[in-house]
């Protein structure tokens, strides 16, 4: 197999030369470097990257200002929706940047990258081509099944969320045929084939992870934090944690990044002007914790907590128990399902909660929905609409300016194969072993029906928290009471003029951090906020045992 490209237009000779040398020199190895004076000379690159079924991994381009410049970018972003796209110019206009960075066009803009591109270039250029390389469907991991099967799916989702690099061959294609599946691997799909020669049938995810290198058990047999749930609160908190000394493990029944981590892309959190997605954001945050030592342990449900004395522990769904000092409950929210006829039958054959992008490319010139107006629900549009026909968002508001921040909103209605339908609501689902049609009721209007290949849906979130028992004082949505929330009911067994701290629950070395959190904010920064809060808490705690 022919490796992938990194395309570089440079109208300038000098240039050209200067930076396709240092392309080659930095990225020879992996990628094939070509280099085109002009828009023309780059088509029939790309016409040749076609014919013979090439990625491109990355286009850097001068930014002229002209309009051929910008078409020739959205028509690469139409044939190789994975490209990372670089502008660059001496006198780069930060408006024009920064409209085709909202626009999905480009990943960012330098001003010089070639007068000292080991300072000014290559963080940029790594970073792009490891995020490129770990989501690209030229993967390293094989994936063979059926398209429409809900467990082929879920293992799908778990591979993008945890940046796992895979390659998907349908059971009925060609490819499938030349992949000598043995009877035995035809009835228990999916197969997943590894770079070292082995195969997994069907895996659970403990097998799963265990294979892909994940821890799935403790380490200690005591802790100073068990923090339950790894979205944004509980990694933050595993890094502060972690860095200042504290035996921490995060526990976390799915891929880290809770909610946020199924989010196509997060632009409005401090220090990525870009925009990061959300599986991105996780995945960095992971290896941050796991840097300064907190374990990650996947796959395990926490069932129970308790409270002996001095220490706390949890119980997991195989039965073992977590000890510590203290335990900080950062287990976020879940998607609400949708609650109507052939929805729960149908999930994962062709109905999905969340994140698209497991599924995006599947839908290729197919027409698709989304149930959904808040801005994860707008992010994941935008990233279908890269692939899809027409990709018809419908919500229950009146208008989705309620829902949505305005800049989002605009990029939406700026993009000719989004439909927006307001007011309205799917009641019915169809479809026997793969998803075919919906049924859409607009006001007093008689139900419409309509032919889809596939319904995302994003609908709000609701708090898991009902094995926390009696033990943990909760609101009557079930978000855990904290601080000033609770009150002399909640604290009757705390000794006279003690008080909890803002984030500890009515357990004392018990807090809450993140979505779950009575009150909270429901932000990604805000969780961040509240996670490394909450260590301050902890250490306090602790000082004063």
């Amino acid at each position: 197999m022919k490796p992938p490209l990194l395309l570089l237009i440079e109208p300038d000779a000098g240039s050209l030369e200067q930076a396709t040398e240092y392309l080659r020199q930095d990225c020879g190895s992996r990628f094939e470097v070509k280099a085109a004076s002009s828009t023309n000379q780059a088509e029939e690159v790309l016409e040749r990257a076609e014919t013979e079924d090439r990625s491109l991994a990355l286009l850097v381009v001068r930014q002229t200002g002209e309009d051929e410049i910008e078409e020739f970018i959205r028509s690469v972003k139409r044939r190789f929706p994975e490209t990372k796209v670089v502008l660059y110019d001496e006198s780069v206009d930060p408006d024009e940047a920064n409209d085709s960075m909202r626009e999905g066009l480009a990943d960012c803009s330098i001003a010089d990258p070639w007068t000292a591109p080991e300072v000014s270039f290559e963080p940029i250029l790594r970073d792009l081509l490891r995020h490129w390389e770990t989501s690209s469907a030229s993967g390293t991991v094989l994936v063979i099944g059926d398209q429409w099967a809900p467990r082929c799916h879920d293992v799908k989702d778990l591979l993008a969320r945890h940046r796992i690099a895979y390659r998907w061959i349908d059971v009925e294609s060609d490819e499938a045929s030349e992949a000598e599946l043995t009877s035995e691997e035809r009835a228990g799909l999916p197969v997943l084939r590894f770079p070292d020669g082995s195969n997994l049938l069907n895996p659970d995810d403990e097998a799963l992870a265990e294979k892909l290198g994940f821890s799935t058990e403790p380490e200690l047999p005591f802790y100073d934090l068990v923090i339950v749930g790894g979205g944004p609160a509980g990694l933050t908190a595993g890094v502060y944690a972690a860095s200042e000394g504290l035996r921490t493990v995060i526990v976390e029944i799915d891929a880290p990044g809770g909610q946020a981590g199924t989010s196509a892309l997060i632009e409005n959190y401090l220090g990525f002007p870009d925009g990061i997605s959300g599986a991105e954001l996780a995945s960095r945050a992971a290896r941050q914790a796991a840097k300064f030592g907190a374990e990650i342990l996947l796959t395990h449900r926490v069932t129970a907590l308790r409270a002996e004395g001095e220490y706390r522990s949890v119980n997991l769904d195989n039965g073992s128990e977590i000890a510590a000092h203290c335990v900080l409950l950062a287990i976020g929210v879940r998607y609400r399902k949708l609650d109507v006829p052939g929805a729960e039958e149908l999930s994962g054959s062709g109905v999905y909660y969340g994140t698209p992008s497991a599924e995006a490319s599947r839908f290729r010139d197919e027409d698709i929905s989304l149930l959904g107006g808040g801005n994860s629900a707008g992010q994941a549009a935008l990233l279908l609409a890269r692939y899809a026909k027409n990709v018809r968002m419908i919500t229950t508001d009146e208008s989705f300016e309620a829902t949505m921040s305005k800049y989002l909103l605009e990029r939406i209605k700026a993009t000719p194969e989004i439909e927006l339908v307001s007011g309205a609501e799917v009641v019915e689902v169809h479809g026997e072993e793969k998803l075919e049609a919906i049924t859409v009721r607009r006001g007093d209007r008689k139900p419409e029906r309509i032919e889809t290949k596939a319904l995302f849906i994003w609908i709000g979130a609701s708090p898991e928290t009902d094995w926390l028992g009696e033990g943990i004082a909760r609101d009557k949505e079930g978000f855990v009471l904290t601080g000033r929330d609770l009150n002399k009911k909640h604290l009757a067994g705390w000794a006279a003029g003690v008080y909890p701290f803002h984030l500890e629950t009515c357990i004392p070395g018990v807090y809450a951090a993140g979505d779950v959190r009575h009150g909270s904010v429901k932000r990604v920064g805000s969780a961040v906020g509240e996670g490394a809060m909450a260590v301050q808490f902890i250490h306090e705690y602790l000082r004063g045992k």
